[in-house]
């Protein structure tokens, strides 16, 4: 990929393994998926290698210039969930980050394609290593469809982030579970485990054990496997509703939680729900 300024950016070796789509199955059931360490950019299908060296400091040039800075706690993190989203012919610079003073943990609803998503939460003194997408103004509007703006997720501007890259002064936003998190035991969330943290005061679960922490609280801890669990969520948007609103008695809401909320209002988000 040739760069801004004649620089060519280097392929990631290992590429495909970050980007290799999942079966409708293993898109719950391996949530949030993997994501490489560092900057990166998703372009036309590949994945390629992004140093601050790379980036401009005038935020009117380079890469970013126009970009809207949405940090990324869950599957967002994620090469194979960018490429869903925003199709082959995109372009997403990444840059990594770190989120202080909150932990990402299981959010009380269940996704449209039966993972149970997660959300940021206050926990101070911890650190989240994260990244931050850069999204173009139909990129943006495309992650509000995705995210279930003002349904399942609100629009935030995170105030704790810190960027790994020397960036230009600009605000972070990201998204926000409505429905706040799991209580997965004691009145305490569970951090994902899939998510290494420093100082997580919280336990984690795996993306198997919240499924099943879930139909515990939602009582559909019945015969059925996981995978069919699974499969009749995702082709079910009646049963999903119902287990979220049993989910309800459930849910624990942040307390004076480090973002502002965002007014966004947009149409077409029932596909997400």
């Amino acid at each position: 990929m040739r760069f801004h300024g004649g620089d060519d950016l280097v392929k990631i070796a290992d590429s495909a393994s970050f980007l290799t789509p999942v079966s409708e199955i293993d898109r719950a059931h391996k949530y949030p998926y993997h994501a490489p360490s560092g900057g990166f950019v998703l372009s036309n299908g590949d994945l390629f290698h992004l140093d601050e060296s790379h980036l401009s400091h005038d935020h009117k040039d380079g890469i970013l210039a126009g970009r809207t800075a949405v940090l990324s706690v869950g599957s967002n993190r994620a090469p194979v969930q960018l490429l869903r989203k925003f199709g082959v012919r995109a372009t997403v610079p990444v840059t990594p980050a770190r989120l202080h003073d909150c932990d990402i943990v299981h959010a009380a609803i269940l996704g449209y394609y039966a993972a149970v998503p997660c959300t940021a939460f206050p926990s101070s003194g911890t650190i989240v290593q994260l990244n931050v997408a850069w999204l173009d103004d139909d990129q943006l509007i495309q992650m509000h469809l995705t995210e279930g703006i003002g349904v399942a997720y609100d629009f935030v501007e995170m105030q704790t982030v810190e960027h790994q890259f020397k960036l230009p002064i600009a605000p972070v936003f990201g998204y926000a579970a409505r429905a706040g998190v799991l209580d997965c035991g004691d009145g305490m969330p569970a951090g994902l485990a899939a998510i290494p943290v420093v100082g997580r005061q919280f336990a984690t679960l795996t993306q198997d054990q919240a499924a099943t922490k879930l139909r515990q609280l939602a009582k559909v801890d019945d015969d059925r496997t996981m995978p069919q669990f699974i499969a009749e969520m995702q082709a079910d948007k009646a049963a999903r509703d119902a287990i979220i609103d049993r989910l309800r008695p459930f849910a624990i809401q942040p307390q004076n939680p480090p973002w502002q909320l965002q007014v966004v209002q947009i149409d077409g988000i029932d596909a997400y729900l």
